[in-house]
């Protein structure tokens, strides 16, 4: 039985998929399985995985989504611990090996990750977003309910506490991963490393660019009032973090070219929490708000307000 079971979903991902399954063959630790699940295909993915046959488990499914897909993989595997892995990302080679010793010398601790550099859709590295560099350790379900700072390609959890939950759940897509792990962080404690574990790949068919602002605006909103029920809250903790969610869909609403909406959100942030309108990224907003040129002229780098 492998210590540790990779689980990668996949749809489409014929131009990554190679690169992806290399960077877990290429790593120091070695006791792993790895577990594609095609999520029903319509490209040459099929055919990427053939020179892996040997290496890989293959589960093929109807398209059903990635949240289906992990849920399908995690079932199909048997290590006692769960890495994850999107099929268009990329790990650093000592990735496993810092996360098992951590997992095996720490009883307490059920979910390691760490931070995440980032590349191109050719490979080439690119500057790496402030948000996938910092985290949090221990009970962090508060830090969590802030923003998801668990970048999708590092974590390792626990099999047996996986177990005592209800998987990824689809009604929560494209954010299924967040909503999981403020269910999963109630269950013990998390460990963040201050090291890069993997690299996230920018690309224009990334599954959370196709989404539109209002179902990103609709599901975030669901997602956070879901988990304020999970546990005791104050209305500090939960204005705050629905001011902080507000920025962001300033954020999504400008990119979508939707600048009333833009600036409403923004509006509505500085009214649940007082303290962003000393925050840079809230007046690099509005400034963008009421200039949408600006967020083409390179003046701003709009990922940053993300």
């Amino acid at each position: 039985m492998p210590k540790i079971s990779v689980i990668i979903p996949t749809y489409n991902r014929e131009k990554f998929i190679a690169e992806t399954i290399n960077s877990v063959l290429n790593q120091t630790y070695k006791d792993f399985e790895i577990v594609v699940v095609d999520d029903g295909s319509t490209d040459n993915t099929k055919q990427k995985l053939e020179p892996f046959k040997s290496k890989i488990r293959l589960i093929e499914q109807k398209n059903s989504e990635r949240a289906v897909a992990r849920n399908n993989g995690i079932k199909n595997s048997s290590g006692a611990y769960i890495a994850l892995l999107d099929s268009d990302d990329v790990w650093i080679k000592d990735k496993l090996e810092k996360q098992v010793e951590l997992l095996d010398s720490k009883s307490d601790i059920i979910l390691t990750c760490g931070q995440c550099l980032r590349i191109n859709e050719n490979g080439q590295k690119i500057k790496p977003a402030k948000r996938q560099l910092t985290g949090f350790s221990g009970e962090v379900f508060e830090n969590l309910l802030m923003r998801n700072f668990i970048s999708s390609p590092t974590p390792v959890i626990r099999r047996e506490y996986f177990e005592r939950t209800t998987g990824f759940q689809t009604k929560y897509i494209p954010y299924e991963d967040w909503e999981f792990w403020l269910r999963f962080s109630l269950l013990g404690k998390f460990y963040f490393f201050d090291l890069p574990f993997a690299y996230y790949r920018i690309h224009q068919n990334q599954s959370v660019k196709l989404v539109q602002a209002e179902k990103i605006e609709k599901v975030t909103s669901l997602l956070l009032e879901d988990s304020f029920k999970l546990k005791d809250n104050t209305e500090q903790v939960k204005k705050q973090s629905l001011g902080l969610a507000h920025l962001r869909f300033c954020y999504w609403y400008i990119l979508a070219n939707q600048n009333k909406k833009a600036k409403e959100k923004l509006k509505k942030a500085k009214e649940l929490n007082s303290k962003l309108f000393f925050d840079p990224r809230w007046h690099g907003l509005n400034l963008i708000s009421i200039f949408p040129f600006l967020k083409d002229v390179g003046i701003f780098n709009l990922e940053q307000y993300h």
